[in-house]
């Protein structure tokens, strides 16, 4: 069900050589396996695309090379559904979706990043994209205050504690795609405003403001608040050295499904980690969240709870395997049920922003009534950034 859509849209987005050319170095000073940011990329997005500890010496875009990117993914898909509803079988060679990157400094102390996915028709050997400007933000650097930077647009926010924009899997994590009728899913971006920092002894932090769900009116004052605090132990930023630990609340509003009444409470809650040795990361993330009655057009409040687990594997500096586990335990009121899903995978970098991936991942969703709706998902691509 939700593979049906992922080969409808652009690869995760994140690996920009645009940053690269910048300042003349490899990719590999931010991603040590791109799509996803090392501890200095981690550090170089939360200080506002500024070089850490070198602020004074970093360059606008108006004096540096054309600060463009793009991205895109082509190569074999295979998706196969059993006992669900609008899900067509995939056996093909595909070109899945572009991505339109630029992000740098517009001066001394602002940054921006933007991400634009143009329209694409679809056809056989094309998958059909929607054109959206999937991010668009400016980040006003705050030296020496509270929050350190402040970050206005649209974005992926710090609730999402492991991005799933810069996930090395084409599937996604589930838990982040859960959503009542017409709400927006957390693996989203959101409009808005976040206020992120770092304390003492290693504390990060981030609060934002932000629209919420698509179901709210024009008119509807946004009204979705999130804090995040997080631990890091040891050298880095736990992505790929040292150890982080961290929990994030978001409480919002939310229209009922159908769509008369007042505005009701939506509240996630989550605890999540990532942990590395030697070339071995293990990332988790636990959520429970409680939708208000009426929301999905029941009498009853939605409860649902769920996260993964997801072990990647540095052998060498050029390849990387991974392997993921997500579940989400929905109640008996939602027509669908429980979700279980396995993800396996690895890539192969031929240069620092070409690789070979492979993946397979096997879903199953059980039914109330009738058996479990199950998808087979096997891709091998190339997936490369200009």
């Amino acid at each position: 069900m939700v593979m049906a859509v992922l080969f409808g849209i652009a690869a995760p987005s994140a690996a920009v050589p645009v940053f690269a050319r910048k300042y003349g170095y490899n990719c590999t000073m931010c991603h040590s396996n791109f799509p996803r940011l090392n501890d200095y990329g981690q550090r170089y997005r939360l200080n506002g695309y500024r070089l850490p500890g070198r602020e004074d010496d970093d360059k606008t875009v108006l004096e540096t090379p054309a600060p463009f990117a793009m991205r895109t993914s082509a190569g074999f898909n295979s998706d196969k559904f059993k006992n669900t509803v609008d899900s067509t079988d995939v056996d093909q060679f595909q070109l899945n979706g572009l991505d339109i990157l630029s992000g740098g400094l517009i001066g001394r102390d602002v940054g921006y990043f933007m991400i634009y996915t143009p329209q694409i028709n679809g056809s056989r050997g094309v998958v059909a994209q929607d054109g959206s400007l999937e991010m668009a933000n400016v980040v006003f650097a705050l030296p020496k205050r509270m929050f350190n930077t402040v970050r206005v647009g649209r974005f992926e926010p710090a609730y999402v504690a492991i991005s799933a924009k810069r996930s090395l899997t084409f599937s996604p994590y589930e838990i982040y795609d859960v959503a009542y009728p017409a709400g927006l899913p957390f693996s989203d971006t959101q409009t808005g405003i976040e206020f992120a920092g770092a304390g003492r002894c290693g504390i990060r932090y981030a609060a934002g403001w932000v629209n919420g769900t698509s179901n709210n009116t024009d008119d509807d004052m946004p009204s979705d608040l999130y804090v995040r605090v997080a631990k890091v132990f040891g050298e880095g930023e736990g992505q790929t050295a040292g150890q982080r630990i961290g929990m994030v609340s978001y409480i919002g509003k939310a229209r009922p499904e159908s769509g008369v009444g007042s505005r009701r409470t939506v509240k996630r809650f989550g605890a999540d980690g990532s942990f590395n040795w030697t070339g071995i990361n293990l990332s988790c993330q636990y959520m429970r969240g409680r939708d208000a009655a009426g929301i999905w057009d029941t009498g009853l409040a939605y409860k649902f709870s769920g996260g993964f687990v997801e072990a990647s594997w540095l052998p060498t500096h050029m390849a990387v395997g991974f392997a993921r586990y997500d579940w989400v335990n929905r109640p008996t009121v939602d027509e669908g049920g429980d979700v279980r899903r396995w993800t396996v995978g690895g890539r192969y970098y031929f240069e620092d922003n070409l690789a070979l991936h492979v993946e397979y991942s096997d879903r199953r969703e059980d039914r109330l009534v009738g058996p479990a709706a199950t998808e087979r998902m096997f891709t091998v691509r190339l997936d490369f950034a200009f």
